[in-house]
């Protein structure tokens, strides 16, 4: 089982590569991503039979977005591309794998198949739309860390006044936090925010949208440095002219509560919240989480013992000692699904390495904790700990929010098991009025 943010649709984008130096990018524009625009998916048994396609060719286009470059092409639901620039195409990720080198205005071939017959053209990418709402104002910018650029993308009320600011970090894995129609639950929070009088700031990962810098899968993308591009982005957003730097706030979804802490304790901020992350050191989080998404499932106690035994074997060799994850499947190939993340093993090293609660006390400022009780992800046990870990050190400064119905990903869910196995997708509300209402009360203290 791996533990993994749950993504909606294909993101077909693309970035670039430009030396930089560290810091604000005012004056570097950064190319924007490419935009196929598909929801893509697995060829079926019966498909490949009925199209005659081979063992391992084809993703079938599941929906096709308006606007988007596979539109313009001619490509409609039900069609099966094969290739793109002649590389063949047997997969959703390796779909992505073929589009993301790609930029606005690059042309590309595709190959696909209709009701049987092969079919191609060549057609110009087309720019990824921007997300954009009626009642808020979004911008684009750019940050420089580690010698390439970063996509920002800040959104705050429709006016042109100095707003209280949230530097906002998001989960675990290689996704675009762009959201057309501002549909996804991370930005109908922030978009809220932003109504509510607040500026809110995210930064791409690093190769993800339009971001430069090493793939985000890669060894290079590790957790020091998604730090330094959070860190970046505090900085640029403390500097922003809208922003009223005295009362500027992080806020962690996830592993963006891990992160947090590190940011508090480098630039001042007024405030900390954090979503549904843990307090406890990474390999008792897995084993306890594991098990408890085992039982979800509905494997024997058995299966799960034998999972468990197998699992902290191979992580401890690879998170603990240090090892490469080809180097431990060479040892024990049954470590193959164990060591299965949505981050590079660098990432999950360096994770595994923090002393969290020790990262907690050099932070000295408000905390809220907000935990879904429905959230199978995150250890549910984790929020009121992390409150007694901060109330230890710093007296007062911590606040426990719990919030029932609601899952890992800030949407309604009635239990864990339904929020793993039937997903609803529909937003809770109720978590950004508790972040807002603490927000507010935050920012109005003297």
């Amino acid at each position: 089982m791996t533990i993994v943010r749950r993504v909606a649709r294909i993101a077909l984008l693309a970035s670039s590569c430009l030396p930089v130096v560290d810091g604000v990018a005012a004056n570097l524009e950064l190319p924007r991503a490419s935009f196929l625009g598909v929801q893509a998916a697995p060829v079926s048994d019966e498909a490949r039979s009925k199209l005659r396609l081979g063992s391992a060719e084809g993703v079938l286009v599941a929906g096709v977005v308006p606007g988007g470059s596979a539109e313009a092409a001619g490509l409609r639901a039900d069609d099966v591309i094969v290739a793109i620039d002649n590389q063949p195409v047997t997969d959703p990720g390796q779909l992505v794998a073929r589009i993301a080198p790609r930029r606005a205005g690059d042309r590309i071939f595709i190959r696909w198949v209709r009701d049987g017959e092969a079919r191609s053209v060549e057609v110009m990418m087309k720019p990824r739309p921007y997300e954009s709402a009626p009642d808020t104002r979004t911008e684009y910018g750019a940050i420089a860390v580690n010698q390439s650029l970063r996509r920002t993308i800040v959104t705050g009320p429709a006016d042109g006044a100095r707003h209280p600011a949230v530097l906002y970090m998001t989960g675990i894995g290689c996704f675009s936090q762009e959201s057309l129609g501002v549909q996804s639950s991370e930005a109908q929070l922030l978009h809220g925010l932003a109504r509510a009088g607040f500026i809110t700031m995210r930064v791409e990962k690093s190769g993800i949208g339009d971001s430069q810098g090493p793939a985000c899968a890669s060894p290079q993308a590790d957790l020091r440095a998604e730090t330094a591009a959070y860190l970046e982005g505090l900085k640029a957003l403390k500097a922003s002219p809208r922003v009223d730097p005295d009362r500027v706030f992080v806020l962690g979804l996830s592993i963006g509560g891990v992160h947090a802490p590190l940011i508090a304790q480098q630039v001042p901020v007024r405030g900390v919240v954090v979503i549904n992350t843990l307090a406890k050191p990474f390999i008792e989080y897995l084993l306890e989480t594991r098990r408890r998404q085992g039982r979800l499932a509905g494997l024997g106690y058995d299966e799960i013992d034998r999972r468990q035994r197998v699992g902290e074997w191979c992580n401890h060799a690879m998170l603990i000692e240090g090892r490469r994850p080809d180097e431990v499947i060479a040892a024990r190939p049954e470590c193959r699904g164990s060591l299965e993340y949505a981050a590079p093993y660098t990432y999950m090293q360096q994770w595994a390495a923090l002393d969290i609660t020790a990262e907690w006390k050099r932070v000295n400022v408000p905390v809220l904790i907000v935990q879904g009780e429905t959230d199978y992800v995150a250890t549910v046990a984790d929020a009121p700990l992390l409150r007694d870990i901060i109330e230890s050190f710093h007296p007062g400064r911590a606040t426990l929010a719990l919030i029932p119905g609601m899952d890992h990903f800030l949407t309604r869910a009635e239990s864990m098991k339904a929020s793993m196995t039937a997903p609803t997708e529909e937003f809770e509300p109720r978590v950004l009025q508790s972040v807002q209402a603490w927000l507010a009360s935050q920012a109005a203290a003297t």
